[in-house]
């Protein structure tokens, strides 16, 4: 437990032996948590039962009877429950139980001297403790006194000879002999003085008037000596020593002072009119009354109303005496341990004072303790709530990583989708201009009939009487020819129109019957032979007529594009449509050209990838786009002399994928 919580959380200042105690941090313990912080705080108390539960088997392992045991004397001269020796005496305990191979059994005394300061009361005291620990084996004896060192010189009649002293001592009083010549090792500690007035002056530097207050005890008149001594070295602020009046009349005349004044406060074991006290209870009726900031020089007296000062710091001082300790158990004898004399202090002040003196923060030094001030949930799990927040802030940006990522897909497959369609509908226009020459052909044909025989008919018309049954002949053939060239024109104007695909049932015989009747004519100029064969039973497909037309288109013209050097008499090119095994529709186009090497069949439906002079590269690559999106598959065999089959595969109506089984190895 660190010594700030134990200092906010144990006793806060007694008055004339009555304890009162800070209800600062339990008021904060007990406050209910807010719904953001509870799972906050069950995830440190499940830390702190789970500390707690190490700590506890640590010390058990330091209370285990098999170890050795070491009997351990703690002897105050002022009353135990003082603010400064509470932190002491738990520094000593936590340092020399945590820091010791022993069993330490712990005995604490306190003489209560500031209200029992006879010698008499002394001898009683050295009595009691001969006769009450006279019969136990103590191995060590620690004395902590404040007002003078007269409980050193009677503990040492008390106790034997044998068991090793330390002294902690927190006056300006000089270091005396060894009690009856027993040698003792220790710490004196020295008020940081210089320290004290130099953290005035940087809190408020505007100061120009100093009132110090002080007692008239032995101990008391050190310190105002010490702290005379260094107000002689600063100059343009007076200094004044309030020391020949009684407590009641110096808290009454701290009500008036002028504004750019401060109260240093010394200690007061004893007032002018010879009354005892403790520093801490003058503070407390000091700092309320007074219209001034009152400075300190103990650790004690932080809590009361003081604003603060460069202080003792009690807890150090525990953790000092403790490590001296831990080394006299050890077995080094106390004569060769030197006597550690400080004169440091530790910044320290009341937030509370600070603020009804409206001192900003700004002016503390960097390593100061500010004591009482109001702890926030973030103050008192910075890490955790820092850990929490990262990992949250981790996920949302992934979250929000993904989410973009996905909207950029959308977007580019959105794009692709429609560079696709363009790119089908600019190679379906590309075809049609191959075609130009084929639909002239086509109309030709049907027109050149309709016109001979309207001519036919007006013959047949000026014979008397008319020839009717001719005529009604000639007028069915010009119907048929009119339908026939209106579907060529069909055909054409559907291959020009930009469509998505639409799947429908189809009859492949008509749709490859079809897509043969407009390259007719090309094959004719070609001279290219055209052989379409399909069974007579056939089921029907599912799909887009058009885009299957132009992928039939492109592999046709590609073919008769592939024999257009051979002789004449070997231009053939074959149409295939069968059902296979598994019931899916297969279509080859095949022609009798040099053949495809291996390494241009691996890449001949790449996009831009063309053996052509004149080619685009984007024929085959959108017949595979076409035909995949219809659930089908499509590929080349070809050997190089001996032709070259396009094959591609459809699955029936209802089918919304082929079945592998009819797919070749590479596949």
């Amino acid at each position: 437990m660190s010594r700030q919580l134990l200092y906010d959380e144990s006793l806060k200042i007694q008055t004339r032996g009555v304890v009162s105690v800070s209800l600062t941090q339990t008021k904060q313990i007990l406050s209910p948590p807010g719904p953001a912080s509870a799972r906050v705080i069950l995830f440190l108390l499940a830390c702190f039962v789970l500390f707690g539960r190490q700590h506890c088997r640590a010390q058990d392992t330091n209370n285990d009877e098999s170890l050795p045991t070491k009997h351990v004397l703690l002897l105050f001269g002022e009353a135990r429950d003082l603010p400064g020796n509470v932190l002491m005496e738990q520094a000593v305990r936590q340092v020399m139980t945590a820091g010791s191979t022993n069993h330490i059994i712990f005995y604490t005394e306190s003489m209560d001297s500031g209200r029992f300061p006879d010698t008499n009361h002394y001898n009683l005291f050295g009595q009691y403790i001969k006769n009450k620990y006279d019969d136990q084996k103590l191995d060590l004896a620690m004395m902590f006194m404040a007002r003078n060192f007269m409980l050193a010189r009677e503990m040492t009649n008390a106790l034997p000879t044998n068991i090793p002293s330390i002294f902690v001592v927190m006056n300006d009083l000089d270091m005396p002999k060894p009690p009856g010549g027993r040698p003792f090792t220790g710490i004196f500690q020295r008020f940081d003085i210089a320290g004290t007035i130099k953290f005035i002056f940087r809190l408020q530097p505007e100061t120009r008037h100093v009132v110090v207050v002080g007692g008239v005890s032995r101990a008391d008149q050190s310190t105002l000596s010490r702290i005379a001594e260094m107000a002689q070295a600063i100059e343009g602020v007076k200094f004044d020593f309030w020391t020949n009046m009684p407590v009641a009349e110096i808290c009454r005349a701290a009500a008036s002072l002028p504004p750019d004044t401060v109260i240093l406060l010394g200690t007061v074991q004893r007032d002018i009119t010879g009354q005892a006290f403790y520093t801490s209870e003058v503070v407390q009726m000091l700092a309320p009354s007074a219209n001034v900031p009152v400075y300190v020089l103990g650790e004690g007296l932080i809590g009361t109303g003081a604003v603060g000062g460069d202080v003792m710091d009690s807890g150090s001082l525990g953790t000092g005496a403790g490590a001296i300790a831990l080394q006299v158990l050890a077995g080094m004898p106390v004569n060769q341990i030197p006597v550690e004399v400080r004169n440091d202090g530790t910044p320290m002040v009341d937030w509370r004072a600070l603020q009804r003196w409206k001192i900003p923060e700004s002016r503390l030094p960097s390593d100061s303790v500010i004591r009482y001030r109001p702890r926030s949930l973030w103050e008192d799990h910075r890490n955790l709530i820092i850990f929490v927040g990262a990992g949250f802030l981790a996920q949302a940006i992934t979250i929000i990583a993904l989410l973009v990522q996905r909207g950029r897909q959308r977007r580019a497959e959105a794009e692709i989708e429609r560079q696709r369609t363009e790119l089908t509908h600019v190679t379906r226009v590309s075809t049609v201009g191959q075609l130009t020459s084929a639909l002239t052909h086509e109309l030709n044909q049907p027109l050149g009939a309709i016109l001979r025989n309207a001519e036919a008919a007006e013959l047949f018309l000026q014979n008397n009487p008319p020839n009717l049954n001719e005529v009604r002949a000639i007028l069915t053939d010009i119907r048929r020819d009119d339908k026939r060239a209106g579907n060529v024109i069909d055909r054409m104007r559907a291959l020009y129109k930009r469509r998505s695909v639409t799947l429908n049932r189809l009859d492949l015989r008509e749709v490859v019957g079809d897509t043969i009747a407009i390259t007719r004519a090309d094959a004719a100029a070609r001279q290219v032979r055209v052989t379409v064969q399909i069974p007579p039973q056939l089921p029907e497909a599912q799909g887009d007529r058009v885009h299957l037309q132009q992928v039939l288109l492109n592999l046709i013209l590609n073919g008769m594009d592939a024999m257009s050097t051979l002789p004449k008499s070997r231009r053939s090119l074959v149409v295939r449509v069968w059902e296979t095994k598994n019931s899916n529709l297969q279509v080859d186009v095949t022609d009798q050209g040099a053949g495809i090497p291996p390494d241009v069949a691996e890449r001949i439906f790449e996009p831009f990838f063309t053996t052509k002079s004149n080619g685009m590269g984007m024929g085959l690559a959108i017949s595979q786009s076409i035909i995949e999106a219809h659930g089908g598959d499509i590929w080349v065999e070809s050997k190089p002399g001996k032709g070259t089959t396009f094959t591609f595969i459809l699955p029936p109506a209802g089918v919304l994928k082929i079945k592998d089984g009819d797919l070749p190895e590479a596949f």
